[in-house]
């Protein structure tokens, strides 16, 4: 059984900064909309820790998928009934979590699955079938590492500016930190901003400064984009 220590705590605030999105959105797919009593999108596997809603990094994981694939024209409404079909037909709680290859047609996600014979096959979550379509892959593997079993174990939330960020949710509670040395970006901007000098900040911590640079980049990028 997993352990709060080792499956990340984020909060509502938390993904939002993360995934630079509203925490409206955040809530409705992991708490459900109480407007009009629509169930949530996915599975918490946290729920209510000291009246703060809470859920895990694998939740974290799959609302980084309902952002990217809402954001190509698929309706968030209709991902509740494609995620359990995901569910079951993975048999797996967190299918959008996992190293399986979604695509979609801006309507529908389809599910690249090996067939007996190995060649890739196409299921559509909403229809429920086979798809013969030609669909453009859209995929989030290149910046997440999977462990054996194909679960999301690590992410690299912006690789290509702060290579050496990563948030896995065995460390720092899955915050957002520098792999080497563990210290929380947070942490080091904080430092940052008030001394105002990189090589200080770099000492402080026992860093490159690089990584500090890094960790600064990070989070100002975090804070203009809210």
């Amino acid at each position: 059984m997993i352990t709060l220590v080792e499956s990340g705590i984020y909060t509502v605030e938390e993904a939002s900064r993360l995934l630079q999105t509203t925490p409206k959105k955040i809530r409705g797919w992991i708490d459900g909309y109480p407007r009009t009593k629509a169930a949530p999108v996915l599975i918490n596997d946290l729920g209510w820790l000291k009246r703060s809603l809470a859920f895990s990094f694998a939740n974290l994981m799959e609302m980084r998928f309902i952002e990217f694939f809402a954001a190509r024209g698929v309706r968030v409404s209709s991902m509740r009934s494609m995620a359990e079909e995901a569910q079951r037909m993975l048999d797996h709680p967190h299918p959008f979590a996992t190293n399986t290859i979604f695509t979609t047609d801006g309507q529908k996600i389809f599910a690249k699955v090996a067939s007996e014979a190995g060649d890739p096959r196409l299921y559509d979550l909403k229809e429920k079938n086979w798809a013969m379509l030609p669909i453009i892959e859209q995929s989030l593997l290149k910046d997440t590492q999977y462990n054996p079993a194909g679960d999301a174990v690590l992410w690299k939330p912006r690789v290509n500016v702060a290579p050496h960020v990563i948030i896995h949710p065995a460390r720092s509670f899955g915050q957002p930190i520098l792999a080497e040395s563990g210290v929380p970006t947070r942490t080091v901007n904080e430092a940052w901003e008030a001394e105002g000098d990189i090589d200080v900040v770099a000492k402080w911590f026992q860093i490159k400064k690089k990584q500090v640079l890094e960790a600064v980049e990070f989070e100002q990028r975090l804070a203009m984009a809210a």
